[in-house]
This record gives structure tokens, C-alpha cells and sequence, in this order.
């Protein structure tokens, strides 16, 4: 029997040697669910673990997680979070349009065709979420690949892919923050940590674009207004702006200065109520 905790794995995509660390709880449900967990602009699978906190939630819930590792802007030269992070490309539209060209959908992809051969999962709930540029690489893998998923959960990233076709309607939750100057809610001009000034579209851009791609119409979109949150649904998807919190995961940790990324929020617990989110939904299969 696989030994509980974190395990660092090795695949060859591409050419080139890639990793993801897999973290299996000592009560694991059979055939087990998946959460894949993408970080952003220069995080790790170990910060992404950190931020979140779905290790923790796996060992009480009884599920697998999957920690991807993006790769450096250029793989040859050592990792700085300035001028050489590790991130996905996640699109067109942002400030990795000059990395060298990596198949991240592909990857991805391949680590979900990777797991069953070593561990007994359940293909009916394979979930994929993320934070900044993850969350902007959730999008784009769910529009290439909604076939492998039964939800995804993207916070505090854009929508950044061309939609070629529309995709079968997919589960999403989205988190924003009323408060992040790195995604502000109207969209606009940004100054980022690294340097450059960006254009990022509103959230409420982003949100009606994922429903374009589902085949939704913005008009079927209903507003509603709890205690801090102001939350928008359509189908099975749904965009929660927390008023409180800037761009930091909701309920989690920060890893930046407050002075770059603003504050953070307890108001919710964003991975509990992702995994609550997800595990209303699964895949057909066969």
C-alpha cells in the first residue's frame, strides 16, 4: 500500500522533464477523488500547499491532490520571482506572451492520463482549480480538455483564451476580491510586482466570457447580495466578489507584502467552499 503525505513524481512531456507532487491522505476514499491545484506567478507546488491549505482538507475529506509545477519564463536560467518565475501560460492577453513556447495544457493532460496507473481514482471526480495565473490556466485547460473534468474552481485569474467553440456547460465557482489591485474588479491599467503595466479585463468580462464558451447567454446571469459577498450565477456557474479581500486566496495565506497584493480575508473558507462546490458534481462516464 502507497505511504501517506507528499510524493515528488517525474514525467517526460515534450521533451522535457516535468514534476507534480501528488499528496495522498492516510483515510483515502476509494476510488478517490482528485483536486489538481495550479499556483500562480512564481509559486510552487509547496506554496501552493501553503496558501491553501488542501492538504489539510485531503487528510480530513479523504482525497488526492495534485500539485503541478509550472515552468521557469526560461527554463535555462535560475528561478527569480522578478525577472524569471515559474508560471503557466495561461493565454493571450498577459505578461507571459514572451516565455519560451511550453505545451502546459499537454502536461496537464498528461498527469491526468498518468494517475490511474498508479493510483485507483474515480475518472467521475477529477477537479481542477488555481490561483492569479493558475486560475487563468484553469480556464484555459477546461476549454481544451472539459471532457477529463467534472468542475473547476478559478480565483482571482482571468479568462484569457479565444473561445473557438462553444464547450458542454461546466461547473465553475469564481472567487474575486473587491479589494485586489493586482485584478481589480472594473478592470483597467495595472502596475505589476515585476515591472510592467498590464491591461486585465473585469471581472465581470471574464465571467461572461466563461459562459460564452459554455454556449450561456449573459442574460440569463441573477445577482444576489450576502453579508460582504456579492454573487452572480448562470447554469451551474458562479462568481463570488468578497468584499474585504484583495488578490490573496480566500481564508488562506499570503505570501507577498500586503503593500503588493492587499489584504487578506477570513470572511470564507475558499477551499472548503470549493470542495463543497465540487463534490455536488461528477463526470459521466462511459
Amino acid at each position: 500500500m502507497a505511504e501517506s503525505g507528499n510524493e515528488v513524481r517525474y514525467l517526460d512531456h515534450g521533451g522535457v522533464q516535468r514534476r507534480y507532487v501528488l499528496y495522498r491522505p492516510r483515510s483515502l476514499t476509494r476510488p478517490a477523488p482528485v483536486v489538481v491545484m495550479l499556483d500562480g506567478r512564481g509559486g510552487t507546488p509547496w506554496t501552493a500547499m501553503k496558501i491553501t491549505g488542501w492538504s489539510r482538507l485531503a487528510e480530513e475529506q479523504g482525497f488526492l491532490v495534485v500539485y503541478p509545477e509550472a515552468m521557469r519564463l526560461h527554463p535555462d536560467q535560475p528561478m527569480h520571482y522578478l525577472t524569471n518565475p515559474q508560471m503557466w501560460d495561461a493565454g493571450s492577453g498577459g505578461s507571459d506572451t514572451d516565455r519560451s513556447p511550453v505545451d502546459d495544457t499537454g502536461f496537464l493532460r498528461a498527469i491526468l492520463d498518468d494517475l490511474p496507473a498508479q493510483e485507483r481514482i474515480d475518472p467521475r471526480q477529477v477537479y481542477l482549480t488555481g490561483f492569479s495565473n493558475g486560475a487563468s490556466m484553469v480556464f484555459r485547460y477546461a476549454v481544451t480538455h472539459p471532457e477529463t473534468l467534472a468542475a473547476i474552481a478559478p480565483v482571482s485569474g482571468h479568462f484569457r483564451v479565444p473561445i473557438k467553440q462553444p464547450i458542454p456547460p461546466l461547473p465553475c465557482l469564481m472567487f474575486f476580491g473587491r479589494l485586489d489591485p493586482l485584478s481589480p474588479c472594473e478592470g483597467g491599467e495595472v502596475s505589476l510586482p515585476w515591472g510592467v503595466r498590464e491591461h486585465r479585463p473585469s471581472v465581470a468580462h471574464s465571467f461572461q466570457s466563461w459562459l460564452k464558451a459554455c454556449g450561456l447567454q449573459p442574460e440569463t446571469i441573477q445577482s444576489r447580495h450576502e453579508e460582504g459577498l456579492e454573487c452572480f450565477e448562470a447554469g451551474t456557474s458562479r462568481l463570488v466578489i468578497i468584499e474585504d479581500l484583495a488578490h490573496v486566496w480566500p481564508g488562506g495565506h499570503r505570501l507577498l507584502p500586503e503593500s503588493i497584493v492587499g489584504p487578506g480575508s477570513n470572511r470564507i473558507d475558499g477551499t472548503r467552499e470549493i470542495w463543497a462546490f465540487f463534490r455536488r458534481f461528477q463526470r459521466p462516464v462511459g
